[in-house]
């Protein structure tokens, strides 16, 4: 049941700084399932990825429509906010019909590569292009043997999570950020919570002393320190290294290359099945069971 964690979350601080931000997606927004504060309500603060749906194909020639805004629209209309969060598609039962493209079985891995090629295009293409930074990176390794054993962690609870796990791919996107680079940087999931906050306010990377934390306790949606975790993580913008941007990529030749992927995809027959839901997974079920929960207190239908 909603939310499923209840750990107050780095968009607090956020909101206490007045910072912009949004989070997209297509099903709820995992955010009402982690954070009470956001559980319900602050509907600026959600938005759906695409109302016009998966995938990309030959859509690079978007025009921008009033109504609800999405993260393609924000995207061409240079009003995406200071941070977005974009969710992929997770259990194929969102009202959009968008198919799952979060890259967790059974779905296709075409998917979720068509869901990061879209948001390339479309921050490549938009006017904001310049100032961006697009963090593309996984939460879990796929399985797969690593070779490298995990190093230490600093963290305020070292018996639980005095570790990292093992490496999983991360891709970093700028015209800031030379091309074909890779770093050698021990980087982990709080690095992007790093990023952001060194970024918009810095100052609470630092911990207060007893009487500001238990005065922070205290109020209704205040944000909370967030660690060592956080504090000691290696931020990204070390790799921000170009004197001055590079270009965005030419806007034809982008639709041209999306166009002639999308005859090729057209030319191939892909089996459509519609989701059997007797047969979903525990994620989908999850996330099925926590939208009906939140209706149930007044979610309305049709919000992410």
């Amino acid at each position: 049941m909603p939310p499923f964690y209840n750990q107050p979350s780095f968009a607090r601080h956020l909101d206490a700084h007045g910072i912009s931000w949004r989070w997209y997606s297509s099903d709820v927004g995992t955010l009402r399932m982690t954070d009470e504060l956001y559980c319900l309500g602050h509907h600026d603060k959600f938005a759906y990825f695409t109302t016009t749906g998966l995938p990309w194909k030959a859509r690079l020639n978007w025009r921008v429509q009033a109504d609800i805004p999405t993260f393609l629209e924000d995207a061409a209309a240079g009003t995406l906010p200071s941070v977005s969060w974009i969710d992929p598609s997770f259990g194929n039962f969102n009202p959009l019909g968008v198919l799952q493209n979060d890259d967790h079985p059974p779905a296709d891995i075409k998917n979720g590569q068509d869901l990061v090629l879209a948001v390339y295009h479309a921050v490549a293409t938009g006017p904001q292009w310049d100032k961006t930074l697009l963090v593309i990176f996984y939460d879990e390794h796929g399985g797969f043997f690593d070779h490298v054993p995990p190093p230490a962690a600093k963290d305020d609870d070292l018996k639980m999570f005095g570790r990292y796990g093992v490496r999983v791919p991360a891709i970093i996107v700028s015209p800031w950020v030379p091309p074909r680079s890779v770093s050698k940087t021990l980087f982990d999931h709080t690095s992007v919570i790093k990023t952001i906050l060194l970024r918009f306010c810095g100052e609470d990377l630092e911990r207060g002393d007893r009487r500001d934390r238990l005065a922070g306790w205290l109020r209704a949606g205040h944000p909370h320190y967030l660690g060592r975790r956080v504090a000691h993580a290696n931020d990204l913008g070390e790799l921000l290294t170009n004197p001055t941007p590079r270009p965005a990529p030419a806007h034809d030749g982008l639709i041209a290359a999306a166009s002639a992927r999308a005859e090729e995809s057209d030319g191939a027959h892909v089996e459509e099945r519609t989701p059997d839901r007797r047969h979903s997974t525990d994620l989908q079920r999850d996330m099925a069971a926590a939208a009906r929960v939140l209706k149930g207190r007044g979610h309305p239908a049709g919000r992410p």
